[in-house]
Parts: C-alpha cells; structure tokens; sequence
C-alpha cells in the first residue's frame, strides 16, 4: 500500500512539473501593458527550469506570425521564444527584431525575468547578435503581428567572429589619418554619446592621448557608457549625407572623420575615466567657424569660452554655442529636437569653458554650415575682466568690416565705438589709418576707395590705456570705361542653362533661400549665390553679376516652377544705396487675383502691390505666416514664420505689401513679401539675408 501511495505522489509531481513547463502560465495575474509600464502584481508561477533544456515549448517566428489575431487583439496565453537580436530598435525600453531560421519578427518591448524593470535597467542583457530566450504575448498591432511584453529569460552573448590580425594597432589620431576602408583597433575613453530620434544611442566620441573620433555604431553606443574605458575594432570612413554629396564636393568638404562596424572587445565598465584633455587645442568659437570646411577638424575636440543659449521652439528647442561677441556661432547639432541636451540647460546664458567638436557640416548650394557637438561644459565663473578688450573688439568688429578687394567704391561707415553687455564695456575705440591714401582713403568713420591699387589698412582698438592694431590689405580695382550689360529682361528670356551678365540693384531678400531680388526698370527675377558673396553684397548695391539662367521646376508635376539666377558671382559691384525700380510692378490687383493665377504659367517674375492682413498661426510642431483678405488667405513661403521677423510687428494689422509669387517646390504658387510700404511711402524691406 505504501508504494502505491509514493507512486501516485510521485505521479502527481511530475503532472505538476509537466504543467509548468507547458509555456503557459494560467495563474498570471498581470503582464506589462502595450505602453511598456511595469507590472503592478507578480505573476504567481515564474519560469524557473533551465531554459537550455528541451522541455521548454519554443514557439517559431513563422508561428507566431501565423497568428489569426483582430487588430488590436493581445493573446492572453505566453509563448517561448529563442531567437537572435537583428537590431537593437530602442535601448530605453528593449523595442529590437529578433530573428530564427523561419523569420524575423519586432519586440516592442523588453523586461527582465520577473517583470519588474525594463530593458534601460538591465545590468546584464543583449545586443546585436546575441541569442535570446523570451517569454511573451502576440499582439496584431495595426495588422502587424508583433512580440510584446517580453520577459527576457537568459541570453547568449554572440562569439565575436573576427580575425583581429586584419586590423591595425594605432592612435585616434593616426586613425583620423587613415585611408577610407582601413580597419583599424584603437582605444580610448568614451566622453560623449549621441541618439538619434527617439533618443536612441547612435554614436559616440572617443578620446584617448592624441585625439577624438566619432564612432557611428548604434549598437556600440546602446552598450557602453560615458567614462567608459573601451578598446574596438572599426572601419574608417567619412560620412556625408547622400542628397548633399554634390554640393559639399564644391566646398571642397569630405564629411564627417568617423569610424564604423565597430566590435567591442574590451570595456573595463568603470563610468569615472576622464578623457585626456592634454593634447586639445585652445580657440574660439570664431576660429573654429572661419576654418576652410576643405581642412578636416570634424570630430576634434577644441577648447573654447564661449556662450552657451538655449532658443525654445515650436516642439523643439535649440542649443547655440557663440563666441564672446554673442551672435558668432553655431548651433548644436540634434536628431531628437534638442531633448538630447537638456544637460545644458544648466548653463543657459552663461560664458563657459566648453570642449566641443565639429560634428558635420550642413552643405547647400550656397555654403556648408559646420555643426557643433559639445563634449563637456563647465562652468567656472568666466570674469569678463579677462578680456582682452582692444584684442576684442579688432578681432570681432574691426577686421570683419573690411572686404580683401573693392570693384569700386563702397563709401564704408565704420565702426568707431564698441559697447558689450555681455562683457560688461562701454565705449571702446576703433581708429584706421591707410598706407596709401590715394588708393584707400578713411576720412572720419568712412573709407573711399579712389582708384585701382593696394593698399593696407590698420585697425587699431583702444581700451583702459590698451592698445591692440591688425592690418587688413586691400586690392581696389575701379573701371573708369562705361560698358552696357544686359538688363534683368534679357536675363529673363536668355536661354534656360545658359550663361548670362545682367546689371541690376540688389532688392530685397529671398525667404528660405540664400539670395535676393535683382531688379532694374525693366524686370525682377530671384538669384541664387553663396554665403560668402551675400557678405559682399547689401541692399541697394548697383551690381553686375553673372551666373545661369535656371528654370527650376519637377518634371510632371503640372507646375511652372521658379524662374530664378543661379550660382551668382558678382563681376562688379558699384556699391551705393540706390532705392530699386518699381517701373515693372503690378498695381491694382488683390488677392483674390493671386488665387486665380494660372500655376502652370511664369509669374515668379512679377511683383504685385497689394493689401492684406498679417496672420501667424503658431501650433507645437509649426508657425505659418499668411496673408489675409476677407475670405482669401495666402500661406508665405518659408520654413517657419520666424524668417519673416520683419512681418510681426504688423501681426492682425492690414498692409500694403508687395508680394512676388514663388514656387520652389513645384506645388503651385506660395509668395514672398518684399516689403511693407507705410502710410508715409516709406518701407521695411525684407533684408533676412542681409541681416
């Protein structure tokens, strides 16, 4: 009797063994919910059996993407699964795509074992290519089947699969030297990481001795951490997004210095190494901007003072790092709309000691813009006493004043007085002076180039009994023989991609565009240039310049597209302040007649005289501008209201505006205000690109 007794006990214990390791757990009383929010009770009966051991029911991707669930539909029942990590999707809550010999499928989020922290907390837990044993519920989300509420539990690190004798020992710094392609191993300590949308972990900067680099791996930057204390095999390359290749060629710009396909075969976990600081160059932010984007610093650590601001948006914020005059700078380069940096908060309006890099280069067809990444930012109680002020003000107000040739003469007002706010002066000196002034003459505050020569100018700044001078040499060129060029009309009806000189005054700015109006008495039509020949040119300069005749339009689309001047240099500039020709301007029209234009003709050449009412509507993620008339309304074109600064103080108010119809997009006629005409006849003229 009593070994039938142990026999059905014994029976009865592996029932119950058996029931446990069904893959099915009914006595579960709650799972993370789809939001990735922890569970508010324990489940009553956890997995505890070797997960290596058959007698756990492992369920197939294919099978599980076989499921017949309705939209919305979460399968109250768990599943085993063993699979490998293709990517790592989100490291904040464990989102990745995990795939077995029958197909992929997308976790959308990742726990430990019992449910009680989320994938950001793990200490131990898996990347790319490890292999992964969950526990799960199936949800149809949107028509797609999906793993949600994973409980992670075991992995299998992956077996690093790679002959590190294909790779060469060296620096950072002799890795930034390397060719495109060279597998290199290098080392150093991790002092920045950077996310892409959705802060995930894109990359990170890596310091040792002798210099910096970007390493662009996700997966690589989701497992370490700053301080970190790493050694890694990599791929040198330069990045440059594909749409701007052509025009950072132009420049002469060959991307971003960065390493990629990383391996991480050493990380020593500690988060306290400070990267070297030694070998880091002193500059300024001024400097680094005025470096040729064909010299490659991007990813080099500089040491600079600088000011550190932060600009609230609509849904985003952005960063800016200037220099001591506070207006020469750069913003922070970001993918998460500034959420990345909230760090920096801390020193918002502050002069601080900042290690940043140049992350990239933005490249259009008018300039390339370099982009800061900051590193480190301290805060160490910058005394403006510091300052160099007559350095100061030669270097940021005096020089910059000053073209290296003239085609004849600008009559230039000079500064003669500097005041700082921000550096706590008033009133320091600026004086110049001419080695020839039968070339160059500086009477007063003004300097007038006389004839065809060179000359040096010195600038002298004086401050509290200090005195600092730089010259500044200047090649004149004046054509005394009158010649007659072609006028905006020939220009206009010169052949599309053909070369044309066309005399004209330069009107005001174009929006969302790096140019401005040309225009004569016989015409008006948009041109194109770069950033460094806007900075030769203002409002009103009688100039000759030539460049190609471009329709620029999307082939069927239906619209006409932009008749405009493109890559614009100037042959000669005349200089002055001539008031631009109104003889073409169209008069007496409303806007009701601007909705009416026919979009598949040419009326990007066309300036009306019109009235409207201002409207800004400004939502979290956006800010329009528009013009009003009864129940007409006419959207403006740019990229956010803010490049119509000019327009908010006549915010609900009705204006007499002329308005140039654009289509840069070829999706139908948007417009441009040239300016505002007050009641006295005089007008605020759009200078956006001049500013």
């Amino acid at each position: 009797m009593r070994k039938l007794i142990a026999l059905l006990l014994a029976l009865a214990l592996v029932m119950g063994l058996l029931a446990a390791c069904s893959g099915k757990d009914p006595g579960e009383s709650s799972v993370p919910d789809s939001t990735g929010s922890d569970p508010t009770t324990e489940p009553t009966t956890e997995p505890t059996a070797d997960p290596t051991e058959p007698q756990y029911e492992i369920t197939s991707v294919a099978d599980i993407l076989a499921m017949k669930l309705e939209d919305g539909e979460e399968t109250t029942d768990r599943y085993y699964i063993r699979a490998t990590v293709v990517s790592i999707d989100n490291a904040n809550y464990g989102a990745m795509t995990v795939q077995d010999d029958t197909g992929s499928v997308y976790v959308y989020g990742t726990y430990s074992e019992d449910g009680s922290i989320g994938y950001a907390e793990m200490t131990e837990k898996p990347f790319k290519n490890d292999e992964v044993l969950l526990w799960c519920t199936i949800k149809n989300f949107q028509g797609k089947i999906e793993i949600h509420n994973a409980r992670l539990i075991s992995f299998t690190p992956a077996v690093i699969d790679v002959d590190q004798s294909d790779y060469t020992d060296m620096t950072i710094a002799a890795a930034r030297d390397a060719a495109v392609g060279t597998a290199v191993k290098v080392d150093g300590v991790v002092a920045r990481i950077t996310y892409a949308n959705g802060q995930i972990p894109a990359g990170l900067i890596l310091v040792d001795e002798t210099n910096s680099i970007y390493v662009y791996d996700s997966d690589l930057a989701g497992r370490v951490k700053v301080g970190n204390r790493i050694t890694i095999l990599a791929s040198k390359t330069y990045w440059i997004l594909d749409s701007e290749s052509s025009n950072a060629a132009k420049f002469g710009y060959k991307g971003c210095n960065q390493l990629e396909s990383a391996v991480l075969l050493e990380n020593d976990g500690k988060t306290d190494n400070e990267f070297d600081k030694r070998w880091i160059p002193e500059s300024t932010v001024k400097e680094i901007l005025d470096t040729p984007v064909s010299q490659d610093i991007t990813t080099t650590i500089f040491k600079v003072n600088a000011l550190v601001s932060k600009v609230p948006g609509n849904g985003f914020t952005n960063y800016y790092i200037d220099d001591l005059d506070g207006e020469t700078g750069s913003y922070v380069y970001t993918q998460c709309n500034g959420g990345d940096f909230g760090w920096l908060d801390a020193f918002d309006g502050k002069i601080c000691t900042v290690y940043l890099t140049v992350l990239n280069a933005k490249s259009t067809t008018s300039d390339c813009v370099y982009r800061f990444l900051p590193v480190a930012v301290i805060d160490e109680g910058f005394d403006p006493a510091s300052v160099n002020v007559a350095q100061h003000v030669v270097k940021y107000y005096g020089i910059g004043q000053f073209l290296s040739s003239y085609t004849g003469n600008p009559a230039l007002e000079l500064l003669t007085s500097v005041s700082s706010d921000l550096l706590d002066f008033r009133d320091a000196k600026l004086s110049y002076s001419s080695s020839d002034p039968s070339i160059i003459s500086i009477d007063g505050n003004v300097m007038n180039c006389k004839k065809t020569g060179t000359a040096t100018v010195t600038v002298k700044g004086s401050y509290n009994g200090k005195e600092y001078s730089e010259k500044v040499t200047i090649s004149v060129t004046i054509t005394q023989q009158a010649v007659s060029y072609p006028t905006v009309a020939d220009a206009i009806g010169a052949a599309v991609d053909s070369e044309v000189t066309v005399k004209g005054v330069v009107g005001p700015s174009l929006v969302n565009q790096s140019g401005f109006y040309l225009i004569d008495d016989t015409g008006v039509i948009a041109v194109l240039t770069d950033k460094d020949t806007l900075a030769t040119l203002q409002i009103g300069n009688e100039v000759v310049l030539k460049g190609i005749r471009t329709h620029k339009v999307i082939d069927g689309s239906g619209y006409f597209g932009q008749t405009l001047i493109s890559g614009a240099t100037v042959v000669t500039n005349n200089y002055g302040k001539h008031a631009y020709s109104i003889k073409t301007f169209i008069t007496g029209k409303t806007l009701a007649d601007i909705n009416n234009l026919d979009n598949s003709v040419d009326h990007t050449t066309e300036v009306y005289v019109l009235k409207g009412t201002v409207k800004i509507v400004e939502t979290k993620y956006y800010k329009n501008i528009y013009l009003v008339d009864g129940d007409i309304e006419r959207i403006l074109y740019c990229s956010s209201a803010n490049q119509y600064g000019f327009l908010k103080d006549f915010e609900g108010q009705e204006v007499t505006v002329e308005y140039a119809p654009c289509d840069w997009n070829s999706k139908g006629y948007k417009g441009c205000v040239l300016s505002v005409i007050l009641p006295d006849g005089s007008k605020v003229i759009n200078s956006l690109n001049f500013d």
